[in-house]
């Protein structure tokens, strides 16, 4: 059970996970690894991939594409280098950029591309495909290839454990992986935040509160002399204090905290307060410690702020207003109340003299700020890993009997046994693809989003927080409440505004009715827009602020209208209300330029369940790929889809 927990957290093994091999070769050097899709972007002195210096590169793909049915298919590619295709065992030619019809059976076809970037190691690649009688040409998506699992990310071990923080690495350089700059808990004040009962059983065993925890543990709490440890760091932890107590929550706004705790969908991260056994097959945070952790109303300023000590944290900032706020704590404080999770072991009374002393010599500054500068001098440094071969003979990865005064991670033997000096290289040069890739699995993207044919966890765990809401009448008739997927979501935003988006800066929100609300991420939101375009071969873009001809505007104002496609039955135009939006709306149309790519845009128009099997947008064209209205435009479906997107631009803020 706990290799279960911490594979997928840190490595998104899944059973459906759809993944390719590829191998990038540069010089002598080869690295093979896994990813979504046939598609790179790489710009000129950026790495190619994780752990593979920047310079001239090769790339290799190998995988099984998933046929549903028989498809006659014509590929067709977007490209920066050159390249070579095999599907089916057969070498397949292009003539102005597209190949011939392809008959593919249904079932599972091999296919195999070999790319290779041009002199100064940049380079682009996207592989198209077409059906004629099923989809237009679009980019082979993620899902179309067989699913496999994917393996331990060594590189992502390393990062979270901040491994860096206490090893002597040298300078690591700017293509270096992000998260070796982020740090552990700021611990400013801790003591006006948190309990110091809760500060001992954490530094003692901290996978006991929160399985999936990477704080090591410190101390071995099963040894006296481990216990009198936790109790001293503890206790010194603790008076670490402003002196000026906050107020407890007031706990009368318990019940409409409930329904915040259910409408936001925590139960895709969280086990309910009032469970004290962790979901280790689903690898939700438990919360039956907030009770016991959290001190006055701290747990109100957490939940508004939850970055404000600990700027990489996984939790989301909600954005929660005060009343919002003080009726969450208010619930999560009554409901975990008498919940807690047993102590491991008897502890002593702590010596807070002691346990300054212990935060020096076991360098608890190095993950960690806001301990006074006696705790933060030089201790020993730990070993250089960059010069050190064998990382397993003792120190952090060691059996017990070798670990000496190291600390205990929390690692499966699996996960240690990837952990080897070739991880150096990998967070040396890292990728923002890669980065991407971490960031849905480490801040759990896929609790509340599908991705890649993977159903969202909420999905499965919703209804077990659906009583919260007996005390609302009318729950059942409210809007649809699905969230969109991720899969195609770097195809489909723009990479400007997939970044407010992570930041919260997005205003008004693009989906109103739905009760939950995406989150912002500050710390990521940069580098993982970025990274979400590049998994699609796609590089950085923004909206063209540049209005169309206004006769163009004209005449995508008449498609939309109700005399055309009727778009704005269910769309709102910036302050115009939709029409009479039925069973869900549609988002504003004067946020749609400043979101969708063209390319996808005429993707989705299309066919919209082709990428959004549940969606309630109706499909505007003919089965050959005629639009549905002949008298418009003589029935080119590019063209109206076009000229409403031209409409679209106008309406712009």
């Amino acid at each position: 059970m706990r290799l279960l927990l911490l594979t997928t957290l840190f490595c998104g093994i899944t059973s459906v996970q759809a993944t390719l091999t590829a191998t990038f070769s540069s010089g002598e050097k080869s690295i093979t690894q896994q990813t979504r899709m046939p598609a790179l972007h790489v710009e000129a002195g950026e790495a190619p991939a994780p752990g593979l210096a920047p310079g001239a590169f090769t790339t290799h793909w190998k995988g099984t594409l998933t046929i549903p049915k028989r498809y006659r298919i014509n590929f067709s590619y977007e490209i920066k280098g050159s390249f070579t295709l095999k599907v089916d065992g057969k070498d397949i030619t292009f003539a102005e950029g597209q190949s011939t019809r392809l008959r593919l059976n249904q079932g599972e076809v091999p296919i195999e591309i070999h790319y290779t970037s041009v002199a100064d190691g940049s380079g682009s690649f996207q592989l198209y495909w077409e059906e004629r009688k099923e989809f237009t040409r679009e980019p082979i998506p993620s899902t179309a290839f067989k699913k496999e699992a994917l393996t331990i990310n060594s590189a992502h071990l390393f990062a979270a454990h901040n491994c860096v923080q206490c090893h002597v690495t040298g300078d690591l350089g700017p293509l270096a992986m992000p998260e070796l700059k982020y740090a552990g808990p700021d611990l400013t004040n801790i003591g006006d935040r948190t309990n110091k009962s809760w500060l001992i059983r954490w530094i003692a065993q901290p996978d006991h509160l929160k399985p999936s925890t990477t704080m090591p543990a410190m101390v071995d709490h099963t040894k006296p002399a481990g216990a009198q440890a936790a109790a001293d760091i503890g206790a010194y932890l603790a008076t670490l204090t402003t002196g000026n107590p906050s107020p407890s929550p007031d706990l009368t706004s318990t019940e409409a905290g409930g329904a915040i705790f259910h409408n936001l969908g925590c139960a895709a991260c969280h086990t309910t307060p009032s469970a004290n056994e962790p979901d280790f097959e689903n690898n939700r945070i438990p919360l039956n410690n907030v009770a016991a952790k959290f001190k006055g109303s701290s747990l109100i300023s957490f939940l508004k702020k939850p970055q404000q000590h600990h700027q990489a944290i996984k939790m989301p900032n909600f954005r929660l207003n005060d009343k919002e706020a003080e009726s969450l704590a208010a619930y999560l404080t009554k409901e975990s109340t008498g919940n807690h999770t047993p102590d491991p072991s008897e502890f002593p009374p702590g010596d807070i003299a002691r346990g300054k002393k212990l935060t020096t010599s076991l360098n608890c500054a190095a993950c960690h700020e806001g301990l006074p500068a006696s705790t933060a001098a030089k201790v020993a440094p730990a070993p250089d890993l960059v010069n050190l071969t064998d990382w397993h003979k003792k120190g952090c990865l060691a059996p017990q009997e070798n670990r000496g005064r190291a600390p205990r991670l929390i690692l499966t033997d699996q996960e240690k046994s990837a952990l080897n000096p070739a991880t150096i290289a990998k967070v040396v040069f890292d990728t923002p693809a890669a980065y991407a890739s971490r960031q849905i699995e480490g801040l759990r993207c896929i609790s509340c989003h599908a991705h890649d044919g993977r159903a969202s966890l909420l999905t499965a765990v919703h209804s077990e927080t659906k009583s919260l809401l007996a005390h609302i009448k009318g729950q059942d008739t409210r809007l649809d409440q699905s969230l969109p997927s991720l899969t195609h979501m770097g195809a489909m935003l723009n990479t400007s505004f997939s970044e407010k988006m992570l930041n919260g800066t997005v205003s008004p929100r693009p989906r109103p009715w739905l009760d939950m609300r995406m989150p912002s991420f500050p710390l990521h939101a940069k580098s993982l827009a970025a990274g979400l375009a590049r998994q699609h071969g796609l590089g950085s873009a923004s909206a063209n602020d540049k209005l169309p001809a206004a006769d163009q505007i004209k005449l995508g104002e008449k498609v939309a209208s109700m005399s055309g496609y009727a778009c704005v039955t269910c769309h709102a135009q910036n302050e115009k209300p939709a029409v009479a939006a039925f069973e869900v709306q549609g988002i504003n149309f004067g946020q749609i330029h400043q979101r969708l790519r063209p390319s996808y845009y005429h993707q989705w128009m299309y066919n919209p369940a082709r990428l959004v099997p549940n969606t309630k947008m109706p499909r505007y064209t003919n089965e050959d790929g005629t639009g549905l209205r002949a008298d418009i435009l003589d029935g080119d479906s590019k063209k109206q889809f076009e000229a409403i997107r031209a409409y679209l631009q106008s309406l712009q803020k």
